[in-house]
């Protein structure tokens, strides 16, 4: 800035937000965006009532405009960053249970960005489950056998948990 009057381009804000920064303001804002559609819902759902579509085309539309930053957002995390999961949930979990939003236009496009994601920290898991077995079991004794055996649960239920609580609403891709 030059000085007071002069305002800041929004291109140049933007470079100034570390990645992490981003992330949590399209958190709040998302968590904003939520509760706004959830208030739309309950004082506008008998008047909408006999015209679902109307309702449904405008959460589209509002979500549109959150989804310009979400994904300029999620294009600036580091590639192994798994702290974007959490904006995933709380979006998937209001668009699921909305049976005008869910598999929408936004909703699919949430899906879209975040499988490979998904793929991704599976396949490391995968990966990482496979070198427990092979380098932890070769290494096993009885002495030290319950180490590699507390790892390996660890992980499966981390990988468990982790894929139930994304409440995946493709049918095929959540039985991965």
């Amino acid at each position: 800035m030059k000085d007071i009057t002069t305002p800041v381009p929004a291109e140049e804000m933007k470079k100034l937000a570390t990645p992490e920064k981003r992330l949590e303001d399209m958190m709040r804002l998302g968590e904003l965006c939520v509760e706004v559609l959830t208030q739309n819902e309950e004082h506008h759902a008998e008047a909408f009532s006999w015209w679902p579509q109307l309702m449904s085309e405008h959460s589209e539309s509002f979500l549109s405009l959150f989804r310009v930053d979400m994904d300029a957002a999620l294009q600036v995390q580091p590639v192994d960053s798994w702290d974007s999961f959490p904006l995933f949930q709380l979006l998937n979990n209001f668009l699921r249970c909305d049976l005008h939003l869910c598999n929408g236009t936004f909703h699919k496009h949430l899906q879209d960005l975040f499988v490979p994601l998904v793929v991704r920290y599976i396949d490391l898991m995968e990966s990482s489950i496979a070198q427990s077995i092979h380098r932890g079991f070769e290494q096993e004794t009885w002495h030290n056998g319950s180490a590699t055996s507390e790892d390996l649960f660890w992980k499966l239920d981390a990988l468990q948990s982790f894929v139930l609580d994304l409440h995946w609403p493709e049918p095929e891709f959540a039985k991965i």
